[in-house]
């Protein structure tokens, strides 16, 4: 049975909520699978790759304990998920309706394509760094104000920052 490592964040340790989930967007993006226990709001994150796996030090039978409890008991745990194919659809498209005109009309039209995401950023490359950075920080934003408003349905409220 592979062993799994658990990062236990520190919730007490970070400045506020959006500090917070900006640790959780990272973790996501670094290929960890990430909890959130309803009751304490104690956030576990669980590596997907075996790369990980191999470059931790995974000794110490807590990380066990706390997977076996994760797995044991998933009501008392919200896992944040990634954006499914449709709202990232939606991301990208709001961004490209967003855009000068000539970049929105490519950026649509890579959108109607078969493969819409590898055609956005096949695109976006074309279109030069601006662009690209421009991409990132509305991506970043959006993630950001989706996952806010996800724990915000969970009645999941991280440190002090409650839900307007």
């Amino acid at each position: 049975m592979a062993c799994h490592l658990i990062i236990d964040l520190n919730i007490e340790q970070m400045r506020n909520t959006s500090e917070l989930i900006a640790r959780i967007i990272k973790l996501l993006n670094d290929d960890f699978s990430v909890y959130i226990e309803r009751e304490s709001s104690k956030i576990l994150a669980i590596p997907d790759s075996e790369l990980i796996y191999n470059l931790m030090d995974l000794d110490d039978d807590t990380y066990e304990a706390m997977y076996t409890q994760v797995m044991d008991h998933p009501d008392d745990y919200y896992k944040v998920e990634h954006l499914n194919s449709r709202e990232m659809y939606n991301v990208m498209m709001d961004f490209a309706l967003d855009q000068e005109r000539h970049e929105s009309v490519r950026l649509v039209k890579a959108l109607r394509t078969n493969r819409p995401s590898d055609s956005f950023n096949k695109e976006l490359q074309k279109l030069g760094a601006t662009s690209i950075s421009s991409w990132h920080t509305y991506y970043n934003d959006r993630l950001f104000r989706i996952l806010r408003s996800r724990l915000c349905q969970q009645h999941i409220h991280l440190l002090s920052g409650k839900c307007n």
